[in-house]
Order: structure tokens, then sequence, then C-alpha cells
């Protein structure tokens, strides 16, 4: 079963993450992913990305807490590693990236949602959240300083340090969503803008994209993921992700039972 459908519409490539029941990323979704961004990236025929997805009520819930909260040290700077590729992977296309955000999109999903050049929320009541500092996580400096460069410095130490869900029309006047529209239009609309900005001449859109974010101070390289996977395997942190871990399988356990 794929977890990442591929489709085009005319010139826009469509990738839609399918892993039941929320696109909660383990390795073999960020190892599939990687491959369709790549493809997409290299393919002449394409002018443009769409990121959408066929989860209801979830464009990501974030990594698979069962299986990635697992992982040693290799393990997981090996699934690290690869997944800020992926990330990489949108920020630095030298076409446009728009996300059909139709849910929730939290943690390793939100992460995904700031490497797009925009994003369409669907309205309701789902939320955007980096909520990583919440179980003693950090986020890499690349994922501060893209959102740093959609929402400026004051709104992301607010959503940073906060931890906070942040909702589609709170991330509308945030600049966050470049449009709030009703989950069965997320796809259409960020399909419609795609093709606004595809039509674009490509050399001066890939340089111009490209010239901005440097502007906007984003990362020119990948720093070290040191620091993320120490805190990640302290104390602190692996209590914390244990205690999460243990509250959903119960949550699962009950809901079997019930």
């Amino acid at each position: 079963m794929s977890l990442v459908n591929v489709s085009d519409d005319s010139e826009v490539r469509i990738l839609t993450l399918s892993r039941p029941k929320a696109n909660a990323m383990n390795l073999a979704m960020v190892d599939e992913l990687l491959q369709a961004v790549r493809s997409a990236a290299s393919d002449e025929h394409v002018r443009a990305v769409v990121i959408a997805s066929d989860q209801k009520g979830f464009f990501s819930a974030g990594f698979d807490v069962e299986e990635v909260f697992g992982y040693d040290l290799p393990a997981m700077r090996h699934f690290f590693g690869l997944f800020m590729d992926v990330f990489d992977g949108f920020l630095h296309m030298p076409k446009p990236v728009i996300g059909a955000l139709s849910g929730h999109t939290w943690a390793g999903g939100a992460f995904l949602a700031l490497g797009f050049d925009a994003r369409v929320f669907a309205e309701g009541e789902y939320g955007f959240a980096l909520n990583e500092i919440n179980f003693g996580a950090v986020l890499p400096t690349g994922i501060r300083r893209a959102l740093i460069g959609v929402v400026g410095a004051r709104e992301a130490t607010r959503i940073i340090l906060g931890g906070e869900t942040v909702s589609p029309q709170k991330a509308l006047s945030i600049g966050l969503a470049d449009a709030v529209v009703t989950s069965e239009e997320a796809l259409p609309a960020a399909l419609h803008v795609a093709h606004q900005l595809g039509a674009k001449p490509e050399n001066a859109f890939a340089f111009t994209k490209r010239a901005l974010q440097l502007d906007a101070g984003y990362s020119t390289e990948r720093e070290p993921l040191d620091a993320f996977l120490e805190q990640w395997f302290s104390p602190e942190c692996a209590e914390r992700r244990q205690a999460l871990t243990a509250a959903l399988k119960a949550k699962s356990a009950k809901k079997q039972v019930g």
C-alpha cells in the first residue's frame, strides 16, 4: 500500500499523504515522501507541487509515536536526517510548493508545512501546533528560522515557547495561512495557487524564491542535529515521551474495549 499517492493535474504534481488514520509519519512514509519530492523536483514537466492529505480531519499528526519514540540514537539520527531531507526538499525546491492543510497539522506535520511557499488551511476545529516544548524536545534551527520567516520573530516566539495550538483564523491573521476554506475546498484552492505560481517564468521564480529566503534569514546549510538529538534523549524529554506513549496506548486500548 502506498503511503504517498502521486498524481498530476496538468503540470502540477500532487503528493497526497495517505497513511491511516492521521498520517503519522514513520520511516517508511518519510522515505517514500522523500523519493516523491526528489522526483517532482527533477521532472521538467512539473511546474508546481501540491501537498495534500486523504485522511479525514488530518493533514498530519506528526511522527508515529509508537514507532519513532522507540528509536535508539542511531535509528533516530537516521530517521530525522531523512525527515529533514524532505523538509529541505520542499524548502529549496525551485518550483512553487503549496500545502492543502485539510485538517490538524501537528508537530512533524507542522514542520513540513513550514517548508511550503503557501498554505491553504481548512476552517473548523483544526489546529497547527509546534508543541515540542511540551514534551521536552527542541526545534532544529531550520524549523525555527522557517517559522520566523513566515510569521515574524514575535509570533514565532509565542508559538514555540507556548507550545499552543494555532487556529485556522489565527493562522490567517498572522500570515501563517494564505487562505482559509472548507476542508473540501482546500485541495482545489491549493491547486489554483499552484497553477498561478507555476505559470511564472521558471528561472525568475527559482532565483527570487531563494533570494527571498536568504533575505529572511533562512538557514543556508543544514546545521548539525546534535542539539536536537541530545535533548531528545535527555532524561527530561525521555520521561515525557514515555508518558505520552503510555497515554496513547491506554487510550487505544480503551477504544478497543469499548
